[in-house]
């Protein structure tokens, strides 16, 4: 969600743009001073539009304010936010800045920010590292570009863990950058053990079992999106890696019937393939102690089969979320292992 390697998107731009390169300049003009992480791309002719964008086509001036709202909007369909004195968000007019990141409903599935903040709630009751998160009537949220209403009636907010209280930015990247994948192969051309092998040589046993726990956690909820952008490296002290904080947790089973994970764990993907030996399998390769991660596996399961049982009934998701969660649990050996 937040974060993405900056020569990979400034190539990928250029790559896809060759036969127009302005847009490719001018869509690097025009987001690179609110990357994610502590990357911005500054102007070399100061902040001042780019002449062969500077009028649309009928020859009138364009509102650069508007454009940049609207294509955040149309690309992703997430902001950046400012908290209001009323409890409210407001999106800033140049489309850039603040401390949240508003997610919209999407275009394609039903209740997807009430998917996500029930799974990223429940995260943060079994102990995950995960940032302050909300629901927000999207009615609160003040600057959206017109017709956004239409998508839905409620968003789900995130703090930015790459913005410090003092608005100084924290460096950031995501597997991507670090394996240099580009967008197109995240789902491709890495697995889990590569990030638990580069995990447990950069950082510490920590996060090798908040790493561990995550890929529990998103197997039994069934999140087949945890592609290798949706894990990221940290630097809080602008020089040693850290697990960055959980982002992206969704129940995805709830709307692709059958999905699997995203990337293989070690050898195989398939939800119900996470199995102890599968486990084992991968501390080898990654060369994690096994025995740290069989019991922090362990642990999390239980934990989680009983936050579930207590919490399911309460959480704010839709019924649809809770069966695919319930009919997939009995499916998977971790559960039959400890149960």
């Amino acid at each position: 969600m937040f974060p993405f390697s900056m020569s990979r998107f400034m190539a990928s731009l250029l790559a896809r743009s060759r036969s127009c390169p302005v847009i490719a300049a001018f869509l690097l003009w025009a987001l690179g001073q609110d990357l994610p992480g502590a990357v911005t791309i500054t102007p070399a002719n100061g902040d001042v539009w780019p002449p062969e964008v500077a009028q649309s086509e009928d020859g009138t001036a364009l509102d650069r304010d508007n454009i940049l709202r609207f294509s955040l909007a149309g690309v992703q369909l997430k902001f950046s936010a400012l908290e209001s004195a009323s409890g409210g968000l407001t999106i800033p007019a140049s489309g850039m800045g603040g401390d949240w990141i508003v997610k919209l409903p999407s275009r394609e599935d039903t209740g997807v920010p009430e998917n996500e903040f029930p799974m990223m709630h429940l995260a943060s009751l079994l102990g995950l590292d995960v940032p302050d998160i909300g629901l927000i009537d999207i009615d609160n949220i003040s600057g959206l570009p017109e017709g956004m209403q239409r998508l839905g009636k409620t968003a789900f907010k995130i703090r930015r863990f790459d913005r410090q209280a003092n608005g100084e930015r924290v460096h950031m990247e995501d597997f991507a950058q670090v394996f240099s994948v580009y967008s197109d192969d995240k789902y491709k051309r890495a697995s889990m053990r590569n990030i638990a092998s580069v995990i447990a040589s950069e950082t510490n046993d920590r996060d090798i079992r908040e790493f561990i726990r995550r890929l529990v956690f998103n197997t039994l909820i069934g999140n087949g999106d945890m592609h290798l952008k949706n894990w990221s490296l940290i630097y809080p002290d602008k020089r040693n890696a850290a697990l960055a904080p959980a982002y992206d947790f969704v129940s995805t089973i709830a709307y692709i019937h059958g999905d699997s994970f995203a990337l293989k764990y070690s050898r195989k993907r398939e939800f119900a393939d996470l199995d102890f030996d599968e486990l084992s399998h991968l501390a080898a390769k990654a060369t994690l102690p096994e025995k740290m991660v069989i019991d922090t596996a362990r642990e999390m399961t239980a934990e989680f089969l009983s936050h579930w049982a207590r919490e399911k009934k309460h959480l704010p998701m839709l019924e649809g979320v809770r069966t695919a969660i319930d009919e997939l649990l009995p499916t998977l050996p971790l559960v039959t292992a400890v149960s």
